[in-house]
């Protein structure tokens, strides 16, 4: 059975997967449609029934702010609020409502304190201020993680959107539509504590396994150094959050090494307020960092890199700067979602792994979830652990999403085999056509002998791969004409095209393609649908650019 029937026949605005409440994934199957949802064209905005959670707020949280608003002021509740046009920002605890209402503050140039407010919302129905005098009193045993709601003007509408897309604190659509079905407030329905004792069973599983999967001989990594997370987002967040404990240095001074995906690059900066020095994979690039810190021009609190990097699949020498971190105290943190552990074996040579458990690790685009691990030699192991530790709520992360994440991967590895196989296969299609110029992917890069460095005995080279066209117009041509899902997100178990520029730099393009990302990109995300499927449907495209 193909993960996804008939892609060719999706409309636009229809989620990926087709009738998941909670999928992941929207379709886009035109490149006109990726620009026309960047550019906020109605035809497109109008049509768009779901999205990727952090770039498109459920609608069933939504809802749940809404209705929450609306209970609270027909029972005469008071918000400190001051307009019937304020907006709300719902999340799972006071550390991520607070770190939201900080940043909202800062971003407010004319306002006052107040124009922003949080809520504490109980699951008995109690709504206070956060800084309210009294008791909240108990909720029943299922469901008693509050969810807190701030309150901001509308002004601060965007500003707000972009400490959703950009940590991933927000709360699920699982967790939305467990409240507006089962709270006391919302329903007359009733809950039981089943889910809360099968989700510890879960996360103990998830745990064991990543534990498992990231150990070789003589390298074991204890279950205990994995810490869950809502999103890959809030994950790669908590980790730099972390760095600011376990360095405590001022200024704050990061590396980005490669070009990181675009939140990364924002929580840092933007939501973090690190000041962020940027390197590409180009040779000398390495040698500049290493001079910068030798003689005393640079001082980081950590270097950030993925491995390989998105959408480019370059990999950087981890050896090398793993090397440079250790001589120069800094904290070396690898984001490996693109190629895991199946495949690689990154941890011995860095101090923390970030993960985005939602793409492959998931693979059926209905879940989101990421993990932070700590490495069993870095010389940091004990204060990372107590810092996130400290930092880390398990009731961020809602309890049927973590049941859905450990169902959805129990064959993780095959599947990352599997897709791997055929990426490969499909690479070596692609660039022997004559109206490719490029095509960006581990095996047969420029770094091709770093990534086979880490390699495992049985690994492969990942499902993600990228195509540049020598004719940007032959770039939209076979985008849509190929028959398979399109739009956001990538790691799903259906193979999925994406014009990743566009989606991820339509502001910043001309900075992208600075450092290769080019506007006429097409990254493609290879499912488990097989050779001759996938590669069938990837010559017909072709064949549309050649009678082009």
């Amino acid at each position: 059975m193909l993960p996804i029937d008939s892609p060719e026949c999706l409309s636009l605005g229809d989620s990926l997967p087709p009738g998941d409440p909670h999928a992941v994934s929207v379709c886009l199957p035109k490149w006109a449609d990726s620009v026309g949802w960047v550019t906020k064209e109605p035809r497109v905005v109008d049509a768009m029934r779901t999205g990727y959670p952090r770039f498109f707020i459920p609608r069933a949280v939504e809802r749940l702010a809404v209705i929450i608003m609306q209970c609270h002021a027909s029972n005469g509740g008071a918000t400190n609020t001051n307009t019937e046009d304020d907006q709300f920002l719902v999340l799972p605890s006071r550390r991520y409502a607070t770190l939201a209402h900080r940043f909202l503050y800062d971003e407010h140039q004319e306002g006052t304190s107040d124009s922003i407010t949080t809520l504490r919302v109980r699951w008995n129905g109690l709504v206070r201020v956060t800084d309210a005098p009294g008791s909240d009193g108990d909720g029943p045993p299922c469901g008693t993680e509050d969810i807190f709601i701030v309150s901001f003007p509308k002004e601060l509408l965007l500003a707000a959107k972009a400490f959703w897309q950009h940590t991933g604190f927000g709360i699920s659509s699982r967790r939305a539509t467990f409240w507006s079905e089962c709270a006391p407030i919302l329903s007359e329905s009733h809950s039981s504590t089943s889910l809360q004792n099968d989700a510890a069973t879960a996360r103990a599983e998830l745990q064991a396994r990543m534990a498992s999967g990231h150990s070789s001989e003589g390298f074991q990594v204890n279950p205990r150094d994995v810490f869950l997370y809502p999103t890959g987002m809030a994950a790669i967040t908590e980790a730099a959050i972390a760095v600011q404990s376990v360095q405590n240095q001022t200024p704050r001074v990061v590396a980005v090494f490669g070009f990181l995906y675009v939140d990364t690059f924002k929580t840092l900066s933007r939501i973090l307020g690190y000041s962020t020095t940027v390197y590409n994979y180009h040779p000398g690039e390495i040698d500049k960092l290493e001079a910068a810190l030798t003689n005393g021009n640079l001082t980081l609190s950590a270097l950030f890199t993925e491995f390989p990097g998105n959408p480019l699949l370059q990999s950087p020498y981890l050896s090398r700067l793993h090397t440079l971190s250790t001589q120069h105290n800094f904290l070396l943190i690898v984001d490996d979602t693109l190629s895991s552990y199946p495949n690689v074996s990154l941890l011995p040579e860095c101090d923390l792994i970030c993960t985005s458990l939602t793409k492959l690790f998931s693979g059926k685009s209905n879940v989101m979830g990421g993990s932070v691990i700590i490495s069993p030699t870095s010389r940091y192991s004990s204060h990372l652990h107590a810092v996130l530790t400290d930092n880390h709520d398990p009731a961020t992360w809602f309890p049927s999403d973590v049941i859905t994440m450990e169902r959805n991967s129990r064959d993780f590895p095959a599947r990352a085999h599997r897709a791997s196989f055929t990426a490969d296969k499909l690479v070596s299609l692609l660039r022997a056509h004559p109206a490719v110029e490029e095509v960006y992917y581990p095996k047969g890069s420029p770094t091709q002998d770093i990534y086979a460095q880490h390699r495992r005995p049985n690994g492969g080279w990942g499902h993600i791969l990228s195509i540049r066209f020598k004719e940007a117009s032959k770039a939209v041509v076979f985008h849509d004409g190929l028959d398979v899902a399109k739009g956001p997100s990538l790691g799903t178990n259906f193979t999925l095209a994406s014009p990743y520029a566009v989606l991820a730099h339509w502001g910043e393009r001309e900075w992208a393609a600075g450092y290769g990302v080019v506007e006429h990109l097409v990254r493609i995300s290879v499912g488990l649908e097989g050779e001759e499927w996938v590669l069938g449907r990837v010559k017909r495209a072709l064949e549309e650019v050649e009678a082009a």
